[in-house]
């Protein structure tokens, strides 16, 4: 190995940090996290306009130490396993060669505890358990104005609600209502149309009064849920046949596999986490925030 790769893999590591000042912050393991390395952390990832509020954040500056390490600790396993090559390490080190190297560890680690699955059992699970997406359904379009309860006491809301009834018995236009009164942040977009729901999709009791009416221009009675009170317009249901299981199959399967890979990195990662907390939970982010922001900002 040359000496210039044999440099670059010892950065890579934690052991050599090309800054002649830099500062240590974090040592663990024989894994070291620099105020250098923490510089260039917050560089790649936090937007010029965010370094301020992004580093003044609390635990921002513990958070991005253990992250650092972590990378480090899983890249340092990934050469010794011979899971990526010393050249590729120092090829892309300037783009991302920890971050290169993490995800061949989390690979390794993920495809190991998932060789035995059987993806094809799981997603049959997965499409019984979701007929009522998947399967032969009823969807109803509708219309909904909302009153919410938060913040309005309940005479408050009895007072808006009856007000909205009274407008809606005199045949005023209900989009103009929902214009009017509807409390729905996206009615303002979309005149509170929710298109075609199907079953499970919405609150249980919303859903129920839904699917009960029939006519189309149909306007339900106040319905009341955890969000506030609605009113709610039918305009037409239709028949959906089932998605067969052959079309869908494909897709679940790799759902499913982006779910379990997702939720093994976090335990395979957590071990890491926990070596490195101890590390930082009693420094005092306030000093290192400064230091970092001084030499972020003047490139913002």
């Amino acid at each position: 190995m040359s000496f210039i790769r044999l440099m670059l893999m010892l950065v890579i590591c934690g052991h050599v940090s090309l800054g002649a000042r830099a500062e240590v912050l974090l040592s663990v393991n024989d894994i070291a996290v620099t105020d250098d390395d923490l510089y260039f952390y917050l560089k790649e990832f936090l937007a010029p306009q965010a370094y301020e509020s992004g580093v003044q954040k609390p635990d921002a500056m513990k958070n991005a130490l253990v992250n650092l390490y972590v990378v480090r600790r899983a890249a340092r396993i990934a050469v010794e396993e011979g899971l990526i090559t010393d050249d590729e390490i120092a090829y892309r080190q300037q783009d991302g060669g920890h971050r290169v190297a993490l995800s061949a560890f989390v690979s390794d680690r993920t495809s190991t505890a998932l060789a035995a699955t059987d993806w094809e059992a799981l997603a049959d699970e997965r499409y019984l358990m979701e007929q009522d997406i998947l399967g032969p359904r009823e969807q109803v379009d509708v219309q909904h104005l909302l009153i919410e309860s938060e913040d309005r006491s309940f005479a408050e809301l009895m007072s808006r609600t009856l007000e909205v009834q009274a407008r809606i018995d005199a045949g005023d236009d209900f989009t103009s209502l929902v214009v009017e009164y509807s409390d729905d942040p996206s009615a303002e977009r979309n005149e509170g149309g929710l298109g075609f729901i199907n079953p499970g999709q919405t609150h249980p009791a919303f859903e129920e009064i839904a699917f009960s009416l029939t006519e189309p221009g149909q306007i339900s009675e106040p319905v009341l849920t955890s969000f506030g009170v609605h009113f709610i317009r039918f305009n037409q249901r239709r028949s959906r046949e089932a998605i067969p299981q052959d079309v869908i199959q494909a897709r679940l399967i790799r759902a499913i596999k982006k779910e379990r890979e997702s939720a093994l990195k976090g335990e395979v990662l957590a071990a890491f986490r926990g070596e490195a907390w101890p590390g930082v939970a009693d420094i005092d982010e306030a000093p290192i925030a400064e230091g970092v922001l001084r030499r972020l900002v003047p490139e913002s």
